[in-house]
């Protein structure tokens, strides 16, 4: 059974590619496509082809976009349940009541193309980019419409935003280290020159400020450390699973 699944998958990616001609069964797979065999399932090649990009995005990085986004969307709408039944004053908290809103829309319009599989492929990255984009936002908004400012301010959330970077959204390594790395330096430098001005002390700032570079950095190499061995183990899977249909 396993093996026909193998085959089916491999026999189905491999048409995608040319046009459905040519694929009969599992020694056609390997026999009548001489770059399946030299390229795609040698060990000592890195993996990065037509058909293992087609495997990776199919079978990890489009259930974790789709997974991200039913979290954020159940998020922004228990925010705003939240909200509503506090019976707080709208008009003091315009800002939440338009981001948090505009976003669940813009995830709900993402998590609807996202499961076109043609949308998906050509605007991966873009989706990527506006989900980021958004979380970062989200992460103003909880900042500086949560009353008074403190060192320690939403930390968290942007923590959360450098996993979700690295672990769910479909970010090359290079992209993932890019996003974080704006992700954290924008929380730092926004609250270091707001709370400048406001505090009589400047020692307690500092160290409180380099506490959350210290934690920032530890979660980008955390993160970074846990992308690469996933993108190891894939690629090992891959040549596993190649390596099954040609036998």
């Amino acid at each position: 059974m396993w093996q026909e699944a193998l085959w089916t998958r491999g026999r189905y990616l491999l048409e995608k590619s040319d046009g459905g001609e040519g694929v009969e069964g599992p020694e056609s797979l390997g026999d009548g496509c001489p770059a399946f065999q030299s390229e795609v399932c040698l060990d000592d090649e890195k993996p990065q082809d037509w058909l293992y990009e087609s495997y990776y995005r199919m079978s990890q990085q489009h259930p974790l976009i789709v997974f991200l986004l039913l979290i954020v969307m159940g998020t922004c709408l228990a925010l705003l349940a939240v909200f509503f039944a506090s019976g707080l004053n709208t008009e003091d908290h315009l800002a939440f009541l338009i981001t948090v809103p505009t976003a669940l829309f813009l995830f709900l319009s993402i998590f609807i193309l996202v499961c076109i599989e043609s949308v998906f492929k050509r605007m991966l990255r873009l989706f990527s980019l506006l989900i980021w984009a958004c979380l970062v936002t989200m992460g103003y908004l909880f900042m500086f419409s949560g009353g008074k400012l403190s060192p320690w301010d939403q930390v968290s959330f942007f923590l959360f935003i450098v996993f979700v970077v690295y672990t769910m959204l479909p970010f090359s390594m290079k992209w993932a280290v890019t996003a974080s790395g704006i992700t954290c330096l924008s929380h730092t430098i926004t609250l270091s020159i707001c709370l400048t001005s406001t505090v009589t002390e400047l020692e307690p700032l500092i160290w409180q400020i380099l506490a959350n570079v210290i934690i920032f950095t530890c979660g980008n190499l955390a993160g970074a450390y846990h992308k690469h061995l996933m993108d190891l183990a894939l690629k090992q899977t891959y040549q596993d699973t190649c390596n099954c249909i040609k036998s």
